[in-house]
Order: structure tokens, then sequence, then C-alpha cells
């Protein structure tokens, strides 16, 4: 679910990175200048910005951005 249509304008689908950064692509231009906004911390990554290049990765959503009809696992 992305409320900017998936064009990384905001921070809707922020993931939090528990295993398998090295998997991903590297942070875009809008995940680097929500870095140095402090909306993103080290290790979070923009779900729709981050692509998977190789094996697999382990998130963890943040309270903020859950959505109370889906059950998470963590």
């Amino acid at each position: 679910m992305h409320a900017c249509g998936k064009k990384g304008r905001c921070t809707t689908c922020k993931i939090i990175l528990k295993s398998g950064e090295e998997n991903l692509s590297p942070p875009t231009k809008p995940e680097l200048d929500y870095l140095s906004q402090g909306r993103l911390k080290c290790g979070e990554r923009l779900s729709c910005q981050a692509e998977l290049t190789t094996g697999e990765i382990v998130v963890r959503v943040g309270e903020f951005n859950k959505f109370p009809h889906i059950a998470y696992s963590e």
C-alpha cells in the first residue's frame, strides 16, 4: 500500500530491515533525501523503492505504518 502511488514521495511503505540488506538495490534519491531529513533511519527503506536483486530479506513494519486490519507476524 502506497499513499503516493509508488513514487517515493511519502514514507507510508517504510520497512525496517532485519536481515538481507545486501540483497537490495542501492537507496534511491528519494530514500537518500528522507535519510538526510531524518524521516528514514539507517536500516530503513521504502518498499516501493527498494528492489530485491538476489536472495531474501526479512523486514518488520513499524507500529506507525501498520494497518489495523492486517495481522502481522511480529
